[in-house]
């Protein structure tokens, strides 16, 4: 492009030195042969020439800033912090659990050893040296913020005394990555910021500090430590090929957030000064601050022609002759100041996948039927977040804590270290009950699902209701039997 405009103007100046119009002319010419509008250099867009280099390239030397900025909103603004946690209560609620779904010689599930399978996880993830649905919340909120985190994976001969899964597990955030482990490395491998591959371009290594670099309570090594990519998953959604390291999600909202926050700063300044103001005093001795001579502090109370600084409560005070007082009146914020909040925060919301409403939590101009709309595109954005850290996530977590498990012995039912499952993830109620259960029912009657795919959708699980049911209702049934015996 740059040579493209280089020759336009070279040949412009030429002709323009024997004929201007002709010059013009040609520049005009050369302009039109744009096929889109969106590549016009006329006008207001003649000095908005990005560049077309790799995504990790443009994020190199600004990642750091972006971070920073991020989590500076996500401390001090209320809009942003109150957002990722609606969010993170949609996305993990609960947690995101993994189903075992072992087959048995019939092909059918094996409900005896799932079930089993399934209860040394809870045992794991619940314990308190694990906390496995906070880490969940945790990857979360590091997500938005900073775009990647890295779960390291390590075994814990401390757990198994527990009785449980020997697997540690650790969430680090993207500071503890060398990103001076740059460039190309020995055996034709390359590393990106601290992240090794191979010639294939897969990750085999993670070079990673043992302390987290901004902590500057501890005195620390700034070498790094090279640890196989087997103990390490670096989770981070790529909106680019050519992406090896992630971009805080908030990356398109931090500034117009930053803005919206100093404005409501400077609203929130002059509603303090306003304040502090109740009444003007008007008097015809403009020489004096104080008719009676002297400043307006230095009159006693009682003595006639002073004027308090404050207006107490049923408190009567002579003013000097000629004097009047005007009340304090002001128009702040103006007609401009609620329309303008919104725009920002319409603009805002949408850069986290959220409605407005559900952003503000503004319902005052939402219908039942625009809210119910954006309540169900919201759920469809959730679910993509729940895929993505149930398949980045959860799931590595899940098959590195069977092959513990094996390794362990604690489940003398496993044959080997690998068991298959899927990921429930937690669901939401019926926005309008009586609706959505007579949709269901005739979804269900016209066979286009199945009970186990709407228990899914509201985040049960499917065996588990079939099995609470029948206990409901042999409980049911010992119940009638025993109030008939004593009748």
């Amino acid at each position: 492009m740059n040579v493209y405009n280089g020759w336009t103007s070279f040949v412009a100046q030429c002709v323009g030195a024997v004929s201007p119009d002709a010059a013009a002319s040609w520049c005009r010419s050369r302009a039109n042969l744009s096929a889109y509008s969106a590549a016009s250099r006329r006008g207001p867009n003649s000095n908005w020439r990005p560049t077309n280099r790799s995504a990790d390239n443009l994020s190199r030397h600004e990642h750091a800033l972006i971070v920073a900025r991020a989590r500076d909103l996500v401390r001090n603004s209320t809009h942003v912090s109150g957002a990722l946690e609606r969010i993170a209560n949609n996305v993990i609620y609960t947690g995101i659990k993994p189903q075992a779904a072992q087959l048995n010689a019939d092909g059918d599930l094996d409900h005896t050893f799932n079930r089993k399978i399934e209860q040394h996880w809870k045992d794991w993830a619940e314990s308190d040296e694990v906390g496995f649905e906070d880490i969940q919340r945790l990857i979360m909120n590091h997500l938005w913020q900073d775009g990647e985190c890295l779960l390291r994976f390590y075994p814990d001969p401390d757990l198994l005394d527990l009785g449980i899964a020997p697997l540690g597990v650790e969430l680090l955030e993207c500071d503890h990555l060398d990103s001076s482990v740059d460039g190309p490395l020995e055996g034709g491998g390359y590393a990106m910021r601290g992240v090794e591959f191979n010639r294939k371009g897969h990750p085999v290594a993670y070079h990673l500090f043992s302390e987290h670099p901004g902590d500057m309570r501890r005195l620390m090594s700034r070498e790094s430590v090279r640890v196989s990519a087997q103990w390490v998953r670096h989770i981070f959604r790529p909106i680019r090929s050519s992406q090896n390291r992630g971009i805080s999600w908030m990356a398109p909202v931090v500034m117009e957030m930053r803005d919206f926050s100093e404005f409501q700063d400077s609203h929130r300044i002059v509603a303090r000064l306003m304040a502090a103001f109740g009444f003007f005093v008007e008097t015809p001795y403009a020489e004096m601050v104080n008719p009676l001579g002297g400043e307006m502090g230095d009159q006693a109370e009682g003595v006639e022609g002073y004027i308090p600084d404050y207006v107490e409560p049923g408190q009567i005070v002579t003013l000097p002759q000629g004097t009047k007082v005007h009340e304090a009146q002001f128009t702040h914020p103006g007609p401009t100041y609620e329309p303008y909040v919104k725009t920002s925060l319409r603009g805002s919301s949408t850069g986290f996948g959220m409605s407005y409403e559900a952003f503000s939590n503004d319902y005052s101009d939402a219908s039942f039927a625009s809210a119910r709309s954006a309540t169900l595109e919201e759920r469809r954005g959730y679910r993509v977040q729940q895929n993505l850290l149930g398949r980045k996530g959860v799931m590595p977590t899940w098959k590195m804590f069977c092959r513990m498990l094996w390794l362990g012995g604690l489940e003398p039912l496993m044959t080997g270290p690998v068991v298959p499952a899927s990921c429930q993830f937690p669901g939401w109620p019926w926005v309008d009950p009586m609706k959505d259960a007579k949709s269901a029912d005739l979804m269900l009657r016209m066979g286009c699902t199945t009970r186990r795919k709407i228990c899914a959708e509201r985040g049960e699980d499917y065996d588990e209701v079939v099995e609470e049911l029948a206990r409901e209702n042999e409980d049911i049934k010992k119940w009638q039997m025993t109030e008939n015996k004593s009748e």
